[in-house]
């Protein structure tokens, strides 16, 4: 017992110094509670895990007020939403765990958490209900985390938004004999593991991208998807609908873009509408460049695909044969920015058919193409009409806060309304970090630049908990 009850002590000390360790943070968490109520809730919860049956009523009564009072105390204060993302381990389905931390979010006013439920190739789905081609976070116990978390949140007023990697599919995924064709590849054959000029954190062994235009990892992420909204969480949130970044961040050569895998490559080459079409193609993607001849000008080569559309342009160079080198890079990105509009509305779609609401997470900065590069990710994230809320990552980091709104500036002008926009940002209450402003510094920024903005997430709860968050993430479930 003085192991468990050191742990609920340790917890409670680390998350008020932690997450409260000033006054102004205080003023900003209008809708925390009070440092009191939260220890009172804290040793009740210890009593009931303990089997205290007069604990367990008054715990259980307690938690349906605090998540009244939190939903009414939201409606009243900006934002109306306000999330954090987070990781459950195997651990938290110890007696008690998993509650204290989901009254940890509540306690400080967040409403909406965003739990990590597929990523690194698992999914957080119990062994013996699990179809997926990817393992489970929690192998030796079938008892389903992500339904119980969905159900425990609600009580205490929080939603869910399963959070999914979506074109980073796990290293273990590519280690199946029958999907190494599904994977996503450079000119050279490369995947993100084994191009030199991936970032680090892109190359990680955890991480490995699929061919957008391949359809068994369409129907594999689809069957997965399909499986979490089965549990009806609020919303699922979709992560990673993007291409490695690289070293250089911007790409010019057609072979540094991820689309020579098998279904995207041959994808590609049936865009042609003639034979030459074809066979320039084909060359292109080959050589990096190709010359002209003279009947170039005068044929139909290619149809250049819409974005977010099912339509398409043909393209003739009307004699101009100069252009046909800027023609084809423009086709092949189109081209690798079609695949990732196509691969996010395919995945989406078992959500979408069950009434829940979908999210896309992405750079900002992403999506920049020209005529002479464009930025690695080719994230069009503008053509992401078919999700119901945009998550924008605002990761600027510049000493002040006119970057982080300048480029959440990007994304306010390519709203029509259609999609609710509920921007991330990283760090931490009460302290800046390096040129990183206070989370409250950064809200405050946010709230005055865009006051329509009315849903902010902050990323990410192991921040505000790191010490427990260790803890967590390195028991063992026995």
């Amino acid at each position: 017992m003085k192991n468990t009850q050191g742990f609920w002590y340790g917890l409670l000390s680390l998350v008020i110094c932690n997450w409260l360790g000033s006054g102004s943070v205080q003023a900003q968490t209008s809708c925390r509670l009070s440092n009191e109520e939260i220890i009172n809730k804290a040793n009740l919860l210890q009593a009931a895990t303990r089997g205290d049956r007069a604990a367990q009523v008054y715990y259980s009564q307690l938690v349906k007020a605090h998540a009244q009072r939190l939903q009414q105390c939201r409606q009243q204060n900006w934002p109306r939403t306000q999330a954090v993302w987070l990781r459950l381990y195997p651990c938290d389905l110890k007696a008690g765990q998993l509650e204290q931390v989901l009254d940890n979010i509540a306690n400080f006013g967040y409403n909406r958490i965003y739990l990590s439920t597929f990523y690194d190739g698992r999914v957080l789905l119990p062994p013996k209900d699990n179809p997926t081609v990817w393992p489970s976070v929690v192998s030796k116990d079938n008892r389903d985390l992500l339904a119980q978390a969905i159900a425990r949140s609600r009580s205490r007023g929080i939603e869910v938004y399963a959070w999914l990697f979506s074109m980073n599919f796990g290293p273990g995924y590519a280690k199946h004999a029958d999907r190494s064709s599904e994977i996503a590849r450079n000119g050279y054959g490369e995947t993100n593991l084994q191009d030199p000029t991936i970032l680090p954190d892109e190359a990680k062994v955890a991480h490995i991208y699929v061919d957008p235009y391949s359809e068994r990892a369409r129907a594999d992420l689809s069957l997965l998807v399909r499986q979490v909204a089965q549990r009806r969480p609020s919303g699922i949130a979709f992560d990673y609908i993007r291409y490695p970044h690289r070293s250089e961040g911007i790409v010019s050569d057609v072979r540094d873009l991820m689309i020579y895998g098998q279904a995207s490559a041959r994808a590609l080459l049936n865009r042609a509408i003639s034979p030459r079409g074809q066979e320039l193609i084909y060359q292109y993607m080959q050589k990096g460049q190709v010359k002209a001849q003279k009947t170039d000008g005068d044929i139909l080569l290619w149809y250049l695909p819409h974005e977010s559309r099912s339509q398409q342009q043909e393209i003739k160079l009307d004699g101009n044969l100069n252009n046909l080198n800027r023609e084809l890079w423009r086709l092949s990105m189109t081209h690798a920015r079609r695949g990732v509009v196509e691969f996010l509305d395919r995945v989406t779609m078992p959500a979408r058919q069950l009434g829940i609401r979908t999210g896309a997470v992405f750079f900002p900065r992403a999506n920049f193409v020209s005529d002479r590069g464009a930025d690695a990710r080719l994230q069009p994230w503008s053509q992401f009409k078919n999700v119901s809320e945009w998550a924008p990552m605002n990761y600027a980091i510049c000493g002040r806060a006119d970057c982080l709104v300048d480029e959440l500036g990007l994304v306010m002008q390519q709203a029509n309304g259609s999609q609710t926009i509920c921007p991330v940002i990283a760090g931490y209450w009460g302290r800046g970090n390096g040129d990183r402003l206070s989370l409250e510094a950064q809200m405050d920024a946010l709230r005055k630049a865009y006051p329509q903005i009315n849903c902010l997430s902050h990323f990410a709860y192991a921040w505000f908990d790191l010490d427990s968050d260790r803890q967590r993430r390195s028991c063992r479930l026995e």
